[in-house]
């Protein structure tokens, strides 16, 4: 089990790119978390295997934050373009470093880039076994939409969100 670490205070948020290491460092971290989860599940329901797979062009981001604590990096967050709408992309604050108000501070910075781009509303993309994730969503004002949103398809996990948006 992984020891928790009490930060002192809020890390500072910076802008970085889609092939900063410490953001793939965290990728990679969220990856080892998650796949054991998601392939217990298709291996109960193989019907829905591969449905969920998803790449992510980098042309389509926006935006790459990352929460530094000193040199530490603590959490990450996109912001991708779809035809149609503004995503938040792979929230992801470390695991030792949780409960602290990472994840909702970067869903605040991102939430801001994004009125700042134009949007009114702001959508999110996650999956139905991420239990802390659909807690911080909800508690944070996102609302779950009654259907999914392109380009996720019917995988029997996903799980769509749209928060409105104050003009800034």
């Amino acid at each position: 089990m992984r020891e928790k670490t009490t930060l002192s205070s809020q890390p500072r948020i910076i802008q970085t790119s889609l092939d900063d290491p410490r953001v793939a460092a965290l990728h990679a971290e969220k990856d080892a978390e998650l796949e054991p989860r998601y392939n217990a599940y298709y291996a109960a329901h193989p019907e829905f295997a591969g449905r969920s797979d998803e790449t992510l062009d980098p042309k389509t981001i926006l935006t790459v934050l990352l929460a530094l604590h000193g040199n530490t990096a603590v959490g990450t967050v996109m912001l991708r373009a779809l035809a149609d709408r503004l995503e938040v992309k792979r929230l992801i604050v470390g695991k030792k470093y949780r409960g602290q108000g990472i994840a909702t501070n970067l869903l605040r910075h991102i939430e801001r880039d994004a009125a700042m781009r134009g949007a009114n509303e702001l959508y999110l993309h996650t999956g139905s076994l991420q239990e802390d994730a659909i807690a911080l969503y909800e508690k944070t004002g996102w609302q779950r939409l009654p259907e999914l949103f392109p380009p996720y398809i019917e995988d029997g996990v996903s799980q769509c969100y749209v928060k409105q948006l104050v003009a800034h």
